[in-house]
């Protein structure tokens, strides 16, 4: 498990020093460098001018990850070959799960691992073994009562999609684009623990996008049963990105980071007191 990470110089993280635990949500305004944070977990950096801190390449990017079993982790930009470095052997998924990309087709076959829009649901989909789909949909039909089934059509020679059976009349399926958001966000985060090989670290940028604040308690409900994992698969670090204040409702206090931006000079700083971790939490309960 990662501990600590440490950004210097990227983007609007100019020394941004993060603690993490098992579960980590990251909270704040826009523009606050949640998103620049998550990105930085994957290490998916082009090192284009754009991703230096005031636009000054002269002062160069720096990564540093603290492990749980004490070892470091440094990486310094510009280098050539970005993709060909590991961090200490941890696979990291980002996932940014776009509307659009879950409704539209998949490609024809199976998928085990979910792109980071979800543009390939319904291959993720397809490769769940028997039990295992009868599972996923029997927690779907429960949080979304008018689905009764969910299934599989080709649509194309290479190209499939998912179909969603009516509660009430069993012989009408409907397509991606006839279903509510929630249908395809749940589904989404249902298939996220049946995923193989399954990432070390998950990274999840607004998992709120789609879903009414009823919802929320069932897909922090299942990122958290990846970082405790099973007999069968390994605990899963989760990082959340939120604007969502009905989300902290299922958070602990310890678990929140408030990201804010100085007035001096605009860079990010990171309070993880529990005393404002606490504050956050009860605008969730606020009246509106």
């Amino acid at each position: 498990m990662i501990r600590a990470v440490r950004f210097e110089n990227f983007r609007c993280l100019k020394e941004v020093d993060l603690s993490l635990t098992p579960l980590t949500v990251l909270v704040g305004p826009s523009g606050s460098g949640k998103t620049s944070v998550l990105e930085g977990m994957q290490y998916r950096m082009s090192c284009e001018h754009s991703d230096y801190w005031r636009l000054d390449t002269t002062q160069p990017i720096s990564l540093q990850w603290k492990f749980a079993d004490g070892n470091h982790v440094s990486l310094r930009f510009p280098i050539t070959e970005l993709d060909s470095w590991s961090m200490h052997g941890h696979s990291v998924q980002g996932l940014t799960l776009e509307l659009s990309a879950l409704r539209g087709d998949s490609p024809l076959g199976r998928a085990t691992a979910l792109s980071p829009n979800g543009d390939n649901l319904a291959s993720v989909f397809a490769s769940l073994g028997p039990a295992q789909r009868e599972g996923v949909v029997g927690q779907l039909c429960r949080l979304v009562p008018h689905v009764g089934d969910v299934g599989l059509q080709q649509t194309g020679p290479r190209s499939q999609q998912l179909r969603f059976r009516d509660r009430w009349q069993p012989g009408l399926w409907f397509t991606p684009w006839q279903v509510a958001d929630s249908v395809l966000i749940l589904l989404a985060f249902l298939l996220l623990p049946y995923q193989s090989p399954m990432p070390d670290v998950l990274t999840v940028d607004e998992p709120e996008r789609g879903l009414p604040p009823r919802m929320l308690g069932e897909v922090a409900s299942v990122l958290r049963r990846l970082t405790i994992g099973t007999q069968d698969t390994p605990p899963v670090q989760v990082l959340i990105a939120t604007h969502s204040y009905e989300l902290l409702e299922y958070v602990q206090p310890e678990e929140v980071r408030l990201l804010s931006r100085s007035t001096e000079d605009g860079s990010v700083r990171v309070n993880a007191t529990q005393q404002d971790a606490q504050e956050w939490r009860s605008r969730a309960t606020e009246p509106s």
